[in-house]
This record gives C-alpha cells, sequence and structure tokens, in this order.
C-alpha cells in the first residue's frame, strides 16, 4: 500500500491541511481520481491533487515491550468507536444528499437570501469559508457545519 498526502483545491479548503489517503499502487490512485471516486473529506470537492511525498520507511526496533489484554482491549473499543462515528457521518451525509440541492461556493449567498425572504427557503448544502459561516450564524441562520467524510470502499 502507498500513503499518498492529498489536498482539495476548492476555495473552502485552501486553508486547509491536507489529508491522507491509501492506495494499492499509483494507477490505482489515477484511477479513482480519473473517476471522481476520491473527494475531499471536509466538503466534498471532487478537485483533489496530490502532494509530494517522501517515502515511508519502517524502523526496525529490538524492543521488548508487553501488550497486555488491556491494552488490546481498549484500543479495540477506540477503534471500534471511531467506526460507529464514521457510520453515522456517512449516513447524515448520505441524507443530505439525498434530500438537499447541492449550491457549491454560492452556498452562504443563497443561505442569507433564504433568510432575508429573497428566495423561496429550502434545503441547500455546500461551502463557505469559517468567517463567512460565522456571520450567517451572526445574522440568526442556522447552519450546520458536518464533517464530509468520504465513502467507505
Amino acid at each position: 500500500m502507498i500513503k499518498y498526502k492529498l489536498k482539495c483545491q476548492s476555495s473552502y479548503c485552501t486553508e486547509q491541511k491536507g489529508f491522507d489517503g491509501w492506495f494499492q499502487n499509483i494507477e490505482t490512485f489515477e484511477k479513482q481520481l480519473d473517476s471522481g471516486l476520491i473527494n475531499c473529506p471536509l466538503c466534498g470537492s471532487e478537485n483533489i491533487s496530490k502532494l509530494l511525498t517522501t517515502p515511508s520507511l519502517k524502523k526496525i526496533q529490538n524492543t521488548n515491550k508487553k501488550i497486555t489484554k488491556n491494552k488490546i482491549q481498549k484500543n479495540a473499543f477506540r477503534n471500534k468507536k471511531l467506526e460507529n462515528i464514521a457510520t453515522i457521518l456517512r449516513s447524515i451525509k448520505n441524507e443530505i444528499k439525498k434530500n438537499s440541492t447541492f449550491v457549491g461556493d454560492d452556498f452562504v449567498n443563497q443561505a442569507r437570501s433564504m433568510n432575508q425572504g429573497q428566495i423561496k427557503e429550502k434545503s441547500i448544502y455546500g461551502h463557505g469559508t469559517k468567517k463567512e459561516i460565522d456571520e450567517l450564524r451572526d445574522e440568526g441562520v442556522d447552519v450546520l457545519n458536518i464533517p464530509w467524510i468520504t465513502e467507505d470502499h
């Protein structure tokens, strides 16, 4: 497996750090990227680029650490909790996509227009900077910021 550092190029995520993606090989990465299967975990954009990465070398150490049954159970529980959270966030994402309209970078303008009664209210989702979202909240617009995680393939 190869780990690549990826970066979202959307205007919403310009100040965000990159994220990691694991792929079988470079061909698999390129095929998934071309097919639109790779998207930003924060905003859902498919405008993703691969950053320069250094090879990861495993350092061999001769340590005789004891792994207790308790430690194994704690780690398993922690991983299970994270899996459950990811499943819940994926379900929320699917419901939003099914029942709302994607407006992309025009989210802030449309949300503000709906709040002011200039356009008909409807369920929308899209992108906005932290500052823009905070401004909407200050204006009394009910906005939720939900982590947009990738599908589990």
